[in-house]
């Protein structure tokens, strides 16, 4: 071959690659300018100004997994859920060790309550970084959630490990172990448990769910004394809360102080007249002290409250759901309504009496 058509060959082989590189290196160019432009209009909360600069990016190369994902990101702010989860979804399909966004999709999961989707893409997460502490706490959390206790104990001790100092972390391993001991009954359980609400309390002396499970926890093995204590722990971190005048109210009861039981039933409905438990449980004060008519209202109103909890159309889907459980709500109403029976018939004989 002729030396001058070796030079013309190589020539043009020479200028198509540098018509490559040239095209290629200036699509790079271009994508990374929109990127760009995007990155900093969600950094400004100019969301819908980064929404249109991602998809210019994505417009000139659809390969690269990084404006998906802050597509998705940016999808969440905007409560766009569905929106959100498509571009996570691309941005897995082309970067599948990213663990970001496996997690930002848990996290989409867990905003849209779809828990098992959210689990499956924590564990991912998990795959690739082990040590990951927030996935091993939201797994942790999640796998509880679902009774699967002993696996939520490893990850969620695993995240205290890590970093033992997380108030979040140390209350959520306590919980775990706490309904684990509901279950199962174990001592040891509930001694992790009490380690690690007072492991809470330790690193956050004013945390008011901690104190109150602790409060639990004391009634629960007839420690009014302490329970008392963790109530006033929390009325002092939350004056309004409900649940701690309801406990101390029960260990008033339990150690027959009725008249100040019933102020703390008192209170409690004062501060939430719809919560049926304040009047179940001031009924039963009622009838201790002989006051079976007032403790006949007490029971109607709370019989009413759980009523209007069943009309409520979630948990009437959740009921027919049960197949052939009883839902626990329809069983409370059932027993009580037994029991205002017999105390109507007990009203009748004192009446007849006097």
């Amino acid at each position: 071959m002729p030396d001058f058509l070796i030079y013309i060959i190589a020539f043009f082989i020479l200028a198509g690659v540098i018509a490559f590189l040239t095209f290629f290196l200036n699509k790079n160019r271009r994508y990374e300018v929109e990127y760009n432009k995007a990155i900093e209009a969600y950094q400004e909360q100019k969301f819908e100004d980064a929404v249109n600069f991602f998809n210019k990016a994505i417009s000139i190369n659809p390969e690269k997994p990084d404006a998906f994902y802050n597509l998705g990101l940016v999808y969440m702010d905007l409560q766009k859920n569905d929106m959100s989860e498509k571009n996570f979804l691309k941005a897995v399909e082309l970067g599948p060790d990213d663990p970001d966004s496996y997690y930002n999709l848990g996290l989409l999961y867990l905003n849209m309550e779809k828990y098992p989707e959210a689990l499956k893409q924590f564990k991912k997460v998990l795959t690739l970084l082990p040590n990951d502490p927030e996935s091993l706490y939201l797994s942790g959390c999640l796998l509880r959630e679902q009774g699967l206790y002993s696996e939520a104990i490893e990850n969620l001790g695993k995240a205290v490990r890590i970093f033992p100092e997380n108030v979040d972390y140390n209350l959520a391993l306590a919980i775990a172990y706490d309904k684990k001991a509901d279950e199962d009954r174990n001592p040891k359980d509930i001694e992790k448990a009490v380690e690690f609400y007072k492991n809470t309390i330790k690193l956050d002396e004013n945390n008011e769910e901690a104190n109150y499970l602790l409060a639990i926890y004391s009634a629960k093995q007839g420690l009014w004394e302490e329970c008392v204590n963790y109530c006033k722990k929390v009325l002092e971190i939350n004056d309004k809360s409900v649940d701690a005048y309801n406990q101390m109210g029960l260990a008033m009861y339990c150690n027959s102080d009725y008249d100040t039981a019933i102020s703390m039933y008192k209170k409690a409905i004062e501060i939430n007249p719809d919560e049926p438990e304040s009047y179940n449980n001031y009924a039963f004060v009622l009838e201790k002290q002989g006051n079976f008519e007032e403790a006949v209202k007490m029971f109607r109103k709370y019989i009413s409250l759980l009523q209007e909890r069943i009309s409520d159309k979630n948990l009437k889907s959740r009921i027919n759901e049960l197949s052939d459980r009883q839902d626990p709500i329809i069983v409370k109403i059932n027993t009580i309504e037994d029991h205002i029976r017999q105390l109507e018939e007990n009203i009748k004989i004192k009446n007849e009496n006097d």
